[in-house]
């Protein structure tokens, strides 16, 4: 794909999705192999017509989804072992819930006030398009929680604090954990993740509206409302107790 022909499809889509996307598919369609070192910061930019901080952005989203891994003085190279995609072993206990939407309010609340102050153009593009993307897949209990914590993630990126963003990716696998139980109760309830689509509209919404207040709200009712579908599915024993 020519300069011109990558200028074109950008347009579509913010520049460091973009990248990102491109060198998703490449990572998945094996043509970038695990262990492969990516091409350096500069030569992405020469090679995407972009500038650095696009091409930082893009990894950045690479390393929260888990695909690549910077090392220091070394560069960028895809991870030999891939994201598990889906838990193994048993659900979330009760207590285990309640401790993790605990950790997810005292972080989550404060990220979304700090994207809605903070965020990018770019960023907040990014969030909009995750949005899109749970829509897409909203009657998907498979497929939506992946969304759903793509979403999470971008949000903890707009919020730049590189801190806060590495606790949200060392919480990324309870997240699928949380996420997967709340799309089955909510599908129970409801038929589709719709609901739960527009809660997370909305947060968008507030971030692009630079409204901390708002932003901090809405990120709170998403966690909470979650944690109320999920420990219905206790209630009514979907799950024995742990």
């Amino acid at each position: 794909m020519s300069a011109t022909d990558h200028d074109v499809s950008f347009r579509r889509e913010t520049l460091p999705t973009g990248i990102a996307s491109t060198l998703r598919r490449q990572i998945e369609a094996e043509e970038l192999v695990a262990g492969a070192q990516l091409p350096g910061h500069r030569d992405l930019a020469r090679q995407f017509s972009v500038s650095l901080s696009s091409v930082r952005e893009a990894i950045s989203m690479l390393v929260s989804a888990g695909l690549v891994e910077t090392r220091a003085g070394r560069g960028t190279f895809v991870v030999r072992e891939p994201p598990a995609q889906k838990r193994v072993g048993p659900p979330l206990s009760r207590s285990e819930v309640e401790e993790l939407v605990e950790a997810r309010v005292l972080i989550e609340v404060r990220l979304a006030q700090l994207a809605a102050e903070r965020a990018t153009p770019e960023q907040i593009a990014a969030l909009c398009e995750a949005v899109e993307r749970m829509d897409q897949v909203s009657a998907s209990s498979r497929s939506y929680p992946d969304a759903d914590v793509e979403f999470h993630l971008a949000l903890a990126a707009a919020a730049n604090n590189r801190y806060l963003l590495q606790a949200m990716n060392d919480l990324r696998a309870h997240l699928l954990d949380d996420m997967e139980l709340g799309a089955e109760a909510v599908i129970r309830r409801f038929g589709d993740l719709r609901p739960s689509v527009a809660s997370h509209r909305l947060l968008a919404e507030a971030v692009a509206a630079r409204d901390p207040e708002r932003a901090g709200a809405a990120a709170a009712t998403i966690v909470n409302r979650n944690r109320e579908f999920v420990l219905g599915l206790y209630a009514f024993g979907a799950w024995g107790e742990r």
